[in-house]
């Protein structure tokens, strides 16, 4: 086994794939099918049209074909070929992320290919470096914690103590907690040593939820003459060894800690976050990520049916979800366990509750 593996679950629904060094799980990325004919992907390459030029932004509009239009930025130096009406090739840099387009480079002249049309298939695990393999059933079971723990606000340091991440619409804040870590001794001390392993913690943290952005660490204090320096130092050196790893990682400058504590960090934002794929606005999972989960455990009990009828009862905003059938998800799940199944609306329930049974 190398040092460094991608390991693939493909369900129903949805692609999860995980980057393990050393069994350590560094990034966590997650692929829906309902976003294939929607969303265009980070990485991606297409030959589209432009349809405007704004030279008040310094940039052209471009249509790819699927989901909203693209942002070509050229500044002061358009290049000959992007004109109104042409074809062009392009690579998404960035994915569509609220009411803004995806952000895209140029690669070239389109004419002569078929306008609009994706030239490629991003994979869920563009851009990392190691063997792919497919998970296997204990792993599947880790990824689904290591999600469920990406998914919480909070996040355990060694040692004792936690980090509180938070993501607004301008930052995502992080606030290193020293909760039920026990104290003894200098102050100053026990400050210096929770927020080192803070540090290493904060920035984990940041590569598993893709975050992006702009992210502040608040560290907590009181703070010795030196410890601001060896912050800054430890941060930089994390996000140092990403770069040196051979993955394709997402520019990332930062400024040294300051006198109050707090390190800004300014990422590369290529991708939505794992919270924004499978969390609502109010941080509860969505009707899709609900039925998902429940298909996937759907499909493990119908293997282990034996002729007996199987049973998926979900909250009735998941069940409504699988009844419209946006994915062709029935078709997927009897070419995979086959059998006999029945959905049920289960009323009164939380909104995240599914679950699978036998008769």
């Amino acid at each position: 086994m190398g040092a460094r593996e991608i390991v693939v679950d493909e369900r129903i629904g949805e692609t999860r794939a995980v980057l393990l060094d050393r069994d350590r799980i560094l990034e966590i990325r997650v692929e829906r099918w309902s976003d294939r004919a929607a969303r265009v992907a980070w990485g991606q390459s297409f030959v589209g049209r432009v349809r405007a030029i704004d030279g008040r932004i310094g940039g052209a509009f471009v249509d790819l074909g699927i989901g909203p239009e693209g942002f070509l930025p050229f500044g002061r130096d358009r290049a000959p070929q992007v004109n109104e009406g042409a074809a062009i090739e392009v690579r998404v840099v960035r994915e569509a992320m609220g009411d803004k387009g995806p952000a895209l480079t140029l690669l070239g002249e389109g004419e002569g290919k078929p306008v609009p049309r994706a030239l490629d298939e991003a994979e869920a695990w563009a851009g990392w470096d190691g063997d792919i393999r497919s998970a296997e059933d204990d792993e599947i079971a880790t990824i689904d914690e290591a999600l469920e723990a990406a998914l919480s606000p909070y996040a355990r340091i060694m040692g004792g103590g936690r980090l509180i991440i938070e993501q607004t619409a301008a930052l995502t804040a992080i606030d290193v907690d020293a909760s039920d870590r026990h104290q003894s001794g200098d102050p100053a001390r026990f400050a210096h040593v929770l927020n080192m392993a803070a540090a290493h913690t904060a920035v984990r943290q940041i590569r598993r939820r893709g975050l992006g952005g702009l992210i502040v660490i608040d560290f907590t204090g009181p703070r010795r003459r030196g410890d601001t320096d060896a912050l800054t130092a430890a941060i930089k050196q994390e996000f140092d060894a990403e770069r040196a790893s051979g993955i394709d990682a997402p520019k990332t400058e930062m400024l040294p800690v300051s006198r109050f504590g707090l390190c800004e960090i300014a990422r590369q934002k290529r991708r939505r976050t794992l919270g924004e794929i499978l969390l609502a606005s109010n941080g509860e999972p969505t009707p899709e990520t609900v039925a998902l989960n429940g298909l996937a455990r759907l499909e493990h009990v119908m293997l282990d049916a034996k002729g007996r009828m199987a049973k998926l009862e979900l909250a009735p905003d998941a069940h409504a979800w699988l009844e419209a059938d946006p994915i062709g998800w029935r078709k997927a799940l009897a070419e995979r366990a086959g059998g006999r199944f029945e959905l049920l609306a289960a009323h009164g329930r939380a909104a995240g509750y599914f679950e699978a049974y036998t008769e």
